[in-house]
């Protein structure tokens, strides 16, 4: 049986700001640039018991909130929400994650990295940029992982136990045991929207 593995969206802000870009529209004004904005950075804890039965917490940074406009005039469709928010979960109470797509592909930007852990409906944990320096990313409400998501998803196998299979079927092992928990914390949205950072 794997071992416990529980990952934490906490409503911790590390300090840092990411410049990234509203989506799945990302010029507001319609003036052929894309604006930026300065977006908080929130840490995400992986906990979890090590070999010795001992407490582990593993620390990653994450993008929590990002800005989000799909212009009501002319809408992309596969979004049901139009017009501006600031999209992602206020808080989700502990609950097993029943479902990891290990071939997911990254929609607003790419990545190298692959998968997504569901936090519930289309609201996932998924890669996010490589470092705070890879301006530009965005998001629909998803948590993206900063650093590297293949680094990410090999401290959930380390935590779990499962040494004998990629950490992709490790993880999948993990939800079929029932024994990968995801939280997310409650936090009030930052005001985004108006941490406009510039146009370009």
């Amino acid at each position: 049986m794997p071992r416990t593995v529980n990952i934490i969206v906490t409503n911790n802000t590390t300090g840092d700001h990411y410049i990234g870009r509203s989506y799945p529209d990302s010029d507001y004004d319609n003036n052929g640039k894309t604006e930026y904005y300065k977006i908080p950075v929130y840490y995400v804890h992986l906990e979890g018991m090590d070999s010795c039965n001992k407490k582990v917490t593993l620390k990653w940074k994450a993008l929590r909130f990002m800005p989000y406009w799909n212009d009501p005039k002319q809408p992309d469709k596969r979004y049901r929400h139009r017009g501006w928010v600031n999209s992602g979960k206020h808080k989700v109470s502990k609950k097993k994650v029943t479902y990891y797509n290990p071939n997911y592909k990254i929609h607003n930007t790419y990545s190298p990295y692959d998968g997504a852990i569901q936090i519930e409906d289309s609201f996932l944990v998924h890669a996010g940029p490589a470092s705070l320096s890879e301006y530009g990313w965005g998001a629909a409400g998803c948590v993206e992982i900063i650093g590297g998501f293949d680094k990410f998803k090999s401290d959930i196998q380390t935590l779990s136990g499962v040494s004998s299979k990629t950490s992709d079927e490790a993880i999948q092992a993990l939800v079929k045991a029932g024994q990968l928990y995801i939280q997310v914390d409650y936090a009030a949205p930052p005001d985004i929207k108006s941490a406009f950072y510039g146009e370009y």
